[in-house]
């Protein structure tokens, strides 16, 4: 039974702000004479992905470590399985979820999810078979993915070829991405059974994973093909802005950490878009219903940060056009869904530790949304000027919380990945000018990116100051 409904008689389609290497337009404004919203279950935790079985069940993870069904927009209360051994900080726990393609035929379901090993966060892929509303039969597909608190991933897809894609963060080590040694910061490859594709771009390579599917990246959270086409996109996590949409390619390079923003170098590849400040992005889907045939085809990006789902029209792999659905009205939005009935189904993600406030006792939620009219767009072509980097608002201790203390810890004090500052020598000088030439231009070998283009001078110099202060005391 649905517990509560929501009608929308307008909605505002507000452009996100973004920058690309195109001619782009954005709908900053779409009125829109009605949606019904109706809330499809409430009272959960980070419902982290949303997947729809044959017989129109939904099956779906909350980041505490369940996995759940809601039948006849019922939710069963007994969960399907409860991972023991999970690891629950911040944004780590159960994420990832996908049916085999011949569920039907094998009941065969994977999971991603962190754990510890000898004190270390890691990452994992597990299938399973559905036997009576249980999730049994556990098969490591693969394991021991170094993870971390924030960069872990982990998004799962199965493509039209019918192997498993599976995107890895850096695990909060930007060098990782780079490493081909290393399953972090990747995008990997799978036949269902964990075993590794024969024409994967690195299966002859002895120096190289032979999972690796493309490299470079820093947090992707979304994977989806194009109907039609088979052209795989993936949206990714920036470091303060710099979120990106990207065509993956096979083998190819995506320049984490050594580009980023607007960055380009000969051999990586550039995003397609890429938006400051961020937008945050979660899960993508290609809407392939019947019920809004204004979207469909059209990439939905569901927006974290962004609070919001975003719409992109792509033609011959370039994004010809993008609007917004149903900002700042339902909070983070985490995963989405076209279901077998044709409407979308979404998924919040008020629950997460830093950036999510719950805002009452219904948060979170799976929501569903059905037109209750036409829907009318109108589009409004705007400059491709970047209006504005990072957080103008934010102090040089909060710069330094969101782009250094991953690494050199939030009180300097150094990590396993890199040193510290306090009471340390400086390898690359200690002066102000060679602290702002460090940020400005990255230590491409240590793994530290190029803060210059993503953060002011301005906010540049205050974190020079702050590092400086901090190391003295």
């Amino acid at each position: 039974m649905l517990k509560r409904k929501y009608l929308v008689a307008s909605i505002l389609f507000c452009g996100l702000t973004g920058t690309a290497f195109m001619d782009r337009y954005v709908h900053d404004e779409v009125e829109q004479e009605g949606f019904q919203i109706d809330t499809i279950a409430e009272n959960l935790r980070v419902p982290w992905q949303i997947v729809f079985l044959p017989d129109r069940s939904i099956l779906f993870t909350e980041r505490e470590g369940r996995v759940r069904i809601i039948r006849n927009d019922r939710l069963i209360a007994k969960p399907l399985l409860n991972l023991n051994d999970i690891v629950l900080r911040n944004k780590s726990g159960a994420l990832g979820l996908c049916p085999h393609p011949e569920f039907s035929k094998n009941r065969q379901v994977y999971l991603a999810s962190n754990y510890l090993l000898a004190g270390s966060m890691k990452l994992r892929i597990v299938r399973y078979e559905l036997i009576k509303d249980t999730l049994s039969k556990p098969l490591v597909i693969i394991k021991d993915i170094p993870a971390n608190q924030n960069h872990t991933g982990c998004r799962l897809v199965f493509g039209p070829d019918k192997k498993i894609y599976i995107t890895t963060g850096d695990a909060d080590q930007p060098m990782l991405a780079q490493d081909l040694k290393a399953y972090n910061g990747k995008i990997l490859r799978l036949n269902d059974d964990g075993s590794v594709p024969g024409d994967n771009p690195f299966v002859n390579n002895d120096t190289a994973r032979k999972e690796i599917w493309s490299y470079g990246h820093r947090n992707p959270q979304g994977i989806a093909f194009q109907p039609g086409t088979g052209l795989l996109y993936a949206s990714e996590h920036g470091p303060t802005g710099g979120d990106e949409i990207n065509l993956i390619k096979k083998g190819a390079n995506y320049g984490w950490p050594i580009v980023h923003h607007d960055d380009q170098r000969v051999g990586m590849e550039s995003p397609l878009v890429q938006y400051t400040p961020s937008i945050g992005p979660g899960e993508t889907m290609f809407y392939n219903g019947s019920r809004f045939p204004e979207l469909r085809n059209k990439l939905l990006v569901a927006c974290l940060r962004g609070e919001a789902v975003l719409c992109l029209d792509l033609k011959d792999g370039k994004i010809s056009e993008q609007l917004v659905l149903l900002r700042k009205r339902y909070g983070r939005i985490r995963s989405l869904v076209t279901g077998p009935d044709g409407y979308i189904y979404f998924s919040t993600s008020m629950h997460d530790p830093g950036e999510g406030h719950p805002r009452d006792a219904h948060d979170d939620m799976i929501l569903r949304m059905r037109p209750s009219g036409a829907l009318a767009l109108s589009s409004k072509k705007i400059s491709s000027d970047i209006p504005g980097k990072g957080n103008p608002q934010m102090d040089a201790e909060g710069i330094f919380q969101q782009l250094c203390a991953s690494c050199h810890g939030d009180k300097l004090q150094g990590t396993a990945t890199a040193k510290g500052f306090l009471n340390t020598k400086f390898l690359y000088g200690s002066d102000r000018k060679s602290i702002v030439n460090s940020i400005t231009k990255g230590i491409a070998e240590k793994g530290m990116p190029a803060w210059n283009g993503a953060i002011s001078p301005q906010d540049i110099g205050k974190l020079a100051d702050y590092i400086m202060l901090k190391s003295r005391r």
